[in-house]
């Protein structure tokens, strides 16, 4: 091989090893910003966490459900409207609930009877102000009984700090 071949192979190998490094520090800074955009999403920040039907000796039901703040954030003025859906997706009744502050960790808990014919439950609305910015969210999908949003904080959740551990108001 000639010098002149070497050189061009050498020049042709630094600009393949640069452009495919410019290609991976692309790729992290992507990969790094989509992460920051998930751990900031509002709308995921409350989440349902508890989502039970409770049964009475009667053959009564009632609906018990918890959101859980885990992001590290103070919530206040805290609205929340639950639908009860039938099979063909009507409204059969509904559970509300209010809390004046939800600081980071924090539950809230919503009760309400259950009615016979109710197959589904719906989050219709969830209201909050964050930051003096009020937020207004819903209606979600409909969700069998039992399905919650997140439910606890697994160790990499809490060791990156994208997740508060459940714990009642004080």
């Amino acid at each position: 091989m000639t010098d002149e071949l070497q050189d061009v192979l050498r020049r042709w190998r630094r600009r393949a090893i640069a452009t495919w490094a410019g290609i991976a520090a692309l790729l992290a800074i992507a990969a790094a910003a989509l992460f920051v955009l998930a751990a900031t999403d509002p709308t995921e920040n409350i989440a349902l966490s508890r989502n039970e039907v409770l049964h009475a000796p009667p053959g009564e039901r009632s609906w018990r459900g918890t959101f859980w703040n885990h992001s590290d954030s103070l919530y206040i003025d805290l609205d929340a409207v639950i639908l009860f859906l039938d099979e063909e997706g009507r409204p059969v009744g509904q559970a509300r609930g209010k809390a004046d502050r939800l600081d980071p960790g924090e539950t809230f808990h919503l009760a309400a009877p259950l009615p016979a014919e109710a197959a589904r439950m719906q989050i219709y609305q969830l209201r909050w102000t964050t930051g003096g910015h009020r937020a207004v969210l819903g209606p979600y999908r409909a969700w069998p009984f039992g399905y919650v949003m997140d439910s606890e904080c697994g160790e990499l959740r809490l060791r990156i700090g994208s997740c508060s551990p459940q714990r009642e108001r004080s």
